[in-house]
């Protein structure tokens, strides 16, 4: 017995690095492409604009348009055959692409994606101010929605269902949500394209969906109003403040969620489970297969 413990010992030695080459090589590729895929969509943070429309304000904002937007937009945001007209678009639209980096864009048959803001945050006020100018400028009626506000998330005094839970509405409270109502309204029109885990992913053609791990609330609420490509524009009569305001602090509650289930590989739920699932278990046989292998 003790001879044949050392010479299982000396085997291993000589072939342990063979042995594992392979299953190294697999468990690093697979960690590289879940760390690139749960890394889609990061936003700057952002904090609530100011419109103004002080005239100086405007004047800054119409040079920087007319600088680095006007090529594209047209002059005073009429429009081109590379771009769409700004003229209608309002306040929140302006902002949403600016504070997350998405405009100004290298390619205009691209997708819209987060990056770095090229703009500092007084550029951004007179960019946002001057766009939502142009329906006065041009003498148009149609307005775009403005930023949002959102309401408040109720306090845990708020009145209680009869599992414990907060109420999926809070009707005694007409200036507050809760994150139940916003759980709900989210599984319903969000999550069949961004997860229920706000993991975002990837639609037909390359579209991608961003995920929802770092996104501000005020980008949230924008988003919902905008309906950046390929994402639905949800106006007021698809989502009243509550219900925008219901989703966005459920948003927030998914950036750090409670996790009674223990580890959460990352937040993808069942699909980054089934992903280490595979993994592990690919590996193991990987391993066994070469054991199995070198010793036949």
């Amino acid at each position: 017995m003790p001879s044949l413990i050392a010479a299982t010992r000396s085997w291993v030695r000589r072939h342990a690095r063979r042995i594992l080459a392979g299953p190294v090589a697999v468990v690093a590729v697979g960690l590289i492409a879940f760390g690139f895929f749960a890394g889609f969509g990061a936003t700057s943070s952002a904090t609530q604009p100011i419109v103004s429309f002080n005239s100086q304000v405007l004047a800054k904002g119409q040079y920087l348009f007319d600088e680095h937007c006007s090529a594209c937009h047209g002059v005073g945001g009429v429009g081109s055959s590379r771009a769409p007209t700004l003229v209608p678009v309002g306040a929140a639209a302006a902002d949403f692409y600016l504070i997350t980096g998405r405009m100004p864009l290298n390619n205009h048959g691209d997708q819209a994606q987060a990056h770095t803001p090229y703009f500092d945050a007084s550029q951004i006020e007179a960019l946002v101010s001057y766009v939502a100018d142009l329906p006065r400028i041009h003498g148009e009626t149609k307005l775009g929605p403005g930023i949002p506000s959102i309401l408040p998330l109720c306090s845990k005094a708020q009145k209680r269902g009869p599992t414990g839970d907060q109420v999926a509405y809070p009707g005694s409270d007409p200036n507050c949500v809760t994150l139940s109502y916003g759980q709900a309204t989210y599984a319903l029109d969000c999550a069949q394209c961004h997860q229920i885990a706000g993991a975002g992913g990837i639609l037909a053609n390359g579209m991608i969906v961003p995920s929802l791990t770092q996104a501000p609330p005020l980008v949230v609420a924008e988003a919902m109003r905008v309906g950046p490509q390929p994402m639905p524009r949800f106006g007021t009569g698809q989502l009243d403040q509550k219900q925008l305001s219901a989703v966005v602090h459920y948003v927030q509650y998914l950036h750090h969620p409670e996790d009674r289930g223990g580890l959460t590989v990352g937040g993808f739920g069942p699909v980054g489970e089934g992903f280490v699932g595979i993994l592990g278990g690919l590996g193991l046989l990987l391993v066994v297969s070469r054991f199995i292998g070198t010793r036949a």
